[in-house]
């Protein structure tokens, strides 16, 4: 039974540690609330504490405070010189990613880009290269909520990052080209809503919006000869629709991408494969979101 150093335990911390007890592991929360502490213990957590100084040694840490405190509690962690999974989006910036690789991150820092491990984005992938739909020439990405919360992240930190690991993980790449970036602000000047084009080969569009009536988030490639698409993250297929063959539904898993990254991470520590993304994937969605707002003349 492995023990799991969890930093932070609020409404996404709680999921975390269900699925860690659900993957058989002893759990040891830091909340700085106390009663987000208190409450993690009343859920199963062997004890919590309120400063990570509390923590025993444990076989793995994971990350989930929010934005702005990632890289700062990352960082802290990498003393004890064990696997440390973040949420993300990790570094905010090409300075918080030197710094955790100067500090030795690249060996024990992983990161939870949980679209990676969406069996319909993967079902989606598995389609592009079977070549049913003929060569892929566009995809497209929609996340549409209303966010009360942005987690000290704007459109792009907290929910734009989620797009571009669909788009890495059905292509293999995020695209060097940005041909249209539009940002929409809050009066204060913050942004909530974004408009991208990327690509030259395989065109990827975007569309994020924390200010929707109500909730979309799906995601659909196009090819020569057909399309493919997840209308919603929760559904239990794919559709495909090709010039031969008419349309077609294909079943997928409906186990949380979440579980999947966690269990990956528990295997790791028991001698299993590295999870799939480390520092270096979390330095490269920092270099494209300080692209992206460049190119919507955010970036100061």
């Amino acid at each position: 039974m492995r023990k799991i150093g969890l930093i932070g335990c609020g409404k996404w911390g709680s999921n975390i540690l269900r699925d860690l007890l659900a993957l058989n592991c002893k759990v040891y929360v830091v909340d700085i609330d106390p009663l987000a502490a208190e409450r993690a213990v009343r859920n199963g957590a062997v004890d919590a504490f309120t400063e990570i100084t509390g923590l025993p040694v444990c076989d793995g840490y994971i990350v989930a405070v929010p934005i702005p405190d990632l890289a700062k509690e990352t960082a802290r962690l990498l003393k004890y010189e064990k696997p440390i999974f973040s949420e993300k989006t990790l570094c905010l910036s090409s300075s918080d990613y030197e710094c955790l690789k100067n500090a030795g991150g690249e060996k024990f820092i992983f990161v939870m880009h949980n679209w990676h491990y969406h069996p319909g984005v993967e079902a989606l992938r598995l389609v592009m290269q079977s070549g049913e739909i003929g060569d892929l020439q566009e995809l497209f990405a929609t996340r549409h909520q209303w966010v009360a919360d942005f987690h000290g992240g704007d459109v792009f930190s907290t929910l734009c990052v989620h797009d571009l690991t669909i788009i890495k993980h059905i292509l293999g790449y995020i695209p060097e080209e940005i041909k249209y970036a539009r940002v929409i602000q809050c009066e204060n000047g913050f942004p909530f809503s974004a408009t991208v084009v990327m690509g030259e080969r395989h065109v990827a569009y975007i569309s994020v919006n924390g200010k929707h009536c109500s909730k979309r988030s799906g995601v659909s490639i196009h090819g020569s000869r057909g399309s493919a698409e997840l209308l919603n993250a929760y559904d239990d297929h794919i559709t495909i629709r090709a010039d031969a063959g008419g349309e077609t539904r294909r079943s997928i898993d409906t186990t949380f991408p979440l579980f999947l990254e966690l269990k990956e991470f528990v295997l790791y520590l028991e001698n299993g494969p590295k999870p799939r993304c480390g520092l270096h994937d979390a330095g490269e969605i920092a270099h494209v979101i300080y692209k992206l707002k460049k190119a919507a003349g955010l970036s100061r």
